[in-house]
């Protein structure tokens, strides 16, 4: 297994391609981010307030969908301190892509979580469940 670490979006961008696992540490304005093909997994906590989180997202995300697209499962972890809204508008396309991925019979499992006291991303969370049609499962008993 390759395991590439990188201390930004740009730097992962070389590593990306291979069917690998990426981990890309936080900022002040960008979350940790895990993207494991071999567990089926992307992982994403912290801060989201970037003011363009596309160009921090894409290739994972991009990588994502193409090396997974014969998976019967995915895993999504989502785990915001807080985000923008150029961060929700990657979440939208994302969600999009689960509910088709989720209508065509694949096992999509998402977990949103959240610190206890921020009702704000709580909710977020529920409206994006509920938008979307995926079940969420709810984490609030996080540390960031």
């Amino acid at each position: 297994m390759i395991t590439h670490y990188a201390t930004n979006a740009t730097l992962a961008h070389q590593f990306i391609s291979k069917r690998s696992e990426l981990t890309i540490e936080p900022t002040v304005n960008t979350p940790f981010l895990r993207y494991s093909c071999a567990h089926q997994l992307l992982m994403i906590k912290g801060s989201s307030v970037k003011p363009d989180m596309h160009e921090f997202y894409s290739n994972a995300l991009e990588t994502f969908k193409t090396e997974l697209r014969d998976s019967d499962r995915l895993k999504v972890y989502l785990c915001f301190k807080n985000l923008n809204t150029s961060t929700a508008k990657v979440l939208f396309d994302l969600f999009k892509y689960l509910r088709m991925r989720a209508v065509r019979g694949t096992d999509v499992q998402v977990v949103w979580g959240a610190e206890v006291t921020n009702q704000e991303m709580i909710e977020t969370g529920r409206d994006f469940s509920e938008i979307y049609e995926l079940k969420f499962r709810f984490l609030t008993d996080l540390d960031f």
